[in-house]
């Protein structure tokens, strides 16, 4: 039998080990300020920038995104994977193209970065004169 002077030591043990602790990752301003600069743009003629701000440095993934219309996501571009980047201002060029560069075609798109399970996103519009 166990020493019963150990048993609120062991105790305490057991639960400071099941205990989830916080990460600066589950931090709700980790990503701000996120916006496509133009917010609507021709691709025929111009790009856009997803531009945003980290709070600590982290590695990241960046995608364009485009629903259908059952709200299914389907990707359109990969911008970045595993990109390191510093605590601070970014921003990554979209040229309004696909993976398969073709331009997409007119309508809202989503831009997503993702790090580790996080997602945060903004949209933009894709018209064409």
């Amino acid at each position: 039998m166990p020493n019963r002077r150990l048993l609120p030591e062991l105790l305490l043990l057991v639960l400071l080990n099941s205990c989830n602790y916080p990460s600066q990752l589950d931090d709700p301003e980790l990503v701000n300020s996120l916006r496509f600069s133009p917010s609507a743009f021709d691709s025929f003629k111009s790009n856009t920038e997803m531009r945003y701000a980290l709070k600590i440095p982290v590695a990241l993934n960046v995608y364009i995104l485009r629903s259908d219309s059952t709200g299914k996501e389907f990707l359109v571009k990969t911008l970045a994977i595993n990109a390191a980047e510093s605590k601070g201002s970014h921003a990554h060029t979209w040229l309004g193209d696909t993976n398969d560069e073709l331009f997409a075609p007119p309508g809202l798109y989503i831009g997503v970065i993702q790090i580790e399970d996080r997602r945060f996103q903004s949209t933009v519009l894709v018209f064409h004169y």
